[in-house]
């Protein structure tokens, strides 16, 4: 059981360490890899989770590069606010203002070492819950 535990904080660690030209959200930010934009700023980016855990289930992404949640600064603050400000539009054009979460995730729960928001609403697939 230590083994497995070990390996898979060893993943996650290696994950963290790799360098910004290998983050998968940097490489679609500057359309290395084709993905769908359901909108774009100068700041930031939203695209479709490529595994919905509900009807919708979008992704909002910072341009630059920012690791973690405890990576964000007092200079991000217009970034923070155009993110919330950009949330909120799509849980009201999507209509899912009676049911939605924004969920960030960090630490061994963040699979892309890139700052991004989950925004999920509508009915949850049973799958995923």
């Amino acid at each position: 059981m230590k083994t497995k535990i070990w390996s898979c904080l060893v993943f996650h660690k290696l994950l963290y360490l790799k360098r910004m030209d290998d983050c998968i959200f940097c490489k679609i930010v500057k359309k290395e890899v084709p993905t769908k934009y359901l909108y774009e700023s100068k700041n930031l980016i939203v695209i479709p989770d490529i595994n919905p855990a509900a009807d919708v289930h979008i992704l909002i992404i910072p341009k630059e590069h920012i690791s973690t949640f405890v990576d964000i600064k007092k200079e991000h603050k217009d970034l923070i606010l155009e993110m919330v400000e950009v949330a909120q539009k799509f849980i009201k054009e999507k209509g899912v203002e009676k049911k939605y979460k924004m969920i960030f995730n960090g630490g061994s729960f963040q699979l892309v070492p890139h700052l991004h928001w989950h925004l999920v609403g509508g009915d949850f697939r049973k799958e995923a819950v």
